[in-house]
């Protein structure tokens, strides 16, 4: 069996707990009428012996008591709840246990009159010396005064079929109420439900309607800042792709340049070279002379040759990050930026043994500082700038390591508008984020910008020092 929807649950809760309602009135009802049935039965039969008794004793001081002996025996036969029976002396003992009379008319069912078992009472009043015609040929009689609950079990199952009847349809009512709040409160329900298959489609511009109760509208205003959020994500990564397929295009472009400025005078002098020789040698005479200026000659534009393909390799994969490990590799980019920029003094800090950093968190760490040093030297105007890379604490709590990236200059700062700083900036912020690891980037009160980028590693052996330096 499936399990039930929260609008079924709560309907059937609901259903439950009315029908449970209805069933407990009714039982204390029934519950309360056998009572309720004896004491009126007590109650009439006492009022009713008395007032035979009060009667008969009336009627005997009178010089004629037959008229009104007459009329008072006609009389009894109106009163409710109980039955007045006349009987010889010899009819006393087989009265028994008397039947009631049974009105057709009330309607009572035979099972309500079972289960509410109110049983007839008898109260015996004896004639004593009245006239025998005054009761019908019987000599010494006695008057049975018999209980009759059918009445009060007649206006007890009217009370409860009305009460019934009324419950049930007060609970139908309740009932259908309940479902239509149940209805309108859980519409917010659908609408996130879209929402949320939506964005598992990759729609953009999902929002939610805010209606509802406070807290329904508090969940879909966290679902649309996760959908801007989202569609804000989306957006930089059309972005990046884009600038992904610019760098890519443009890296192309550069290296067919240098390939057919440099690689092509180097190979058509080596090819030229070797035409010469070929000359040379079929000489009855060689020019030794020449000979070794085209070997020079060869031998620069070999160099050259190998100059360039350095030159490449290095674009395309840092030199030596995983042969000689990070500090090397950042200590060879410094270096090429110093020798390129004599005029912008840059200093490189690496307190530790960073040879146990691993290959993601290698390559990552190099690019941003490639590309953060890159910022410094083409658009700080900085004339000092500082790289620091070292292990440190993690602030998160959970009493892990991070590698703590801190590039900063004495430059003229970030721009103040929103999302400054262009392309590579967002590009080393997806580095970071993609390591589980985060970016700031903030002007330094004295002048200039820091760029900040923290990167989870496993824990390092070596004891992490608080006094170290700290940029």
């Amino acid at each position: 069996m499936g399990r039930l929807s929260l609008r079924a649950g709560l309907s059937w809760l609901v259903g439950l707990v009315l029908s449970a309602t209805l069933l407990v009135n009714v039982a204390v009802l029934v519950l309360h009428a056998g009572p309720r049935i004896r004491t009126e039965d007590e109650t009439m039969l006492r009022l009713t012996h008395e007032l035979l008794a009060t009667a008969l004793v009336s009627l005997q001081e009178t010089a004629d008591p037959a008229p009104a002996m007459r009329r008072f025996y006609e009389s009894l036969g109106a009163l409710r709840h109980v039955d007045i029976k006349i009987l010889a002396n010899a009819d006393v003992a087989s009265l028994g246990k008397p039947t009631p009379k049974r009105r057709d008319s009330v309607g009572v069912p035979d099972w309500f009159v079972s289960l509410v078992d109110a049983p007839t009472r008898v109260s015996i009043l004896r004639l004593g010396s009245l006239p025998t015609v005054l009761i019908r040929g019987v000599d010494d009689g006695r008057i049975a005064i018999v209980s009759n609950p059918v009445d009060e079990l007649a206006e007890i199952w009217s009370d409860l079929s009305w009460l019934a009847f009324v419950s049930f349809a007060a609970a139908l009512l309740f009932f259908a109420l309940v479902l239509w709040l149940v209805h309108v409160s859980l519409a917010p329900f659908e609408d996130m439900r879209r929402a949320l298959a939506d964005l598992e489609a990759g729609r953009t511009n999902v929002r939610v309607a805010l209606r509802g109760a406070s807290e329904f509208r508090g969940i879909s205003i966290a679902l649309n800042s996760l959908a801007a959020t989202l569609d804000q994500v989306k957006a930089e990564n059309r972005g990046l792709m884009a600038e992904l397929f610019s760098v890519q295009e443009k890296e192309r472009r550069e290296i067919a340049r240098d390939l057919h400025d440099e690689a092509g005078p180097c190979l058509f002098s080596i090819r030229a070279g070797v035409v010469a020789l070929s000359e040379a040698a079929a000489a009855p005479t060689p020019d030794l002379a020449r000979l070794r200026r085209i070997g020079v000659e060869m031998d620069e534009a070999s160099e050259a040759m190998q100059a360039l393909v350095r030159g490449l390799l290095g674009r395309l994969t840092p030199r030596g990050l995983a042969e000689f490990g990070l500090a090397a590799a950042l200590a060879e980019l410094v270096a090429s930026w110093r020798s390129k920029r004599p005029d912008v003094f840059c200093e490189l800090v690496t307190p530790h043994d960073l040879s146990s950093l691993e290959e993601p968190v290698l390559s990552a760490a190099y690019r941003i500082v490639q590309e953060a040093t890159t910022n410094v030297f083409r658009h700080s105007g900085a004339r000092r700038a500082l790289v620091a890379v070292e292990f440190a604490a993690s602030d998160e709590g959970d009493g892990g390591s991070v590698l703590a990236i801190v590039v900063e200059d004495d430059g003229v700062g970030m721009p103040d508008r929103p999302g400054g700083g262009g392309r590579g900036l967002l590009g080393m912020r997806e580095r970071a984020q993609a390591l589980g690891g985060r970016m700031t980037v903030e002007n330094r009160p004295s002048g200039g910008a820091r760029i900040c980028v923290w990167l989870p590693v496993p824990d390092v052996e070596e004891e992490i020092d608080e006094n170290d330096h700290r940029p």
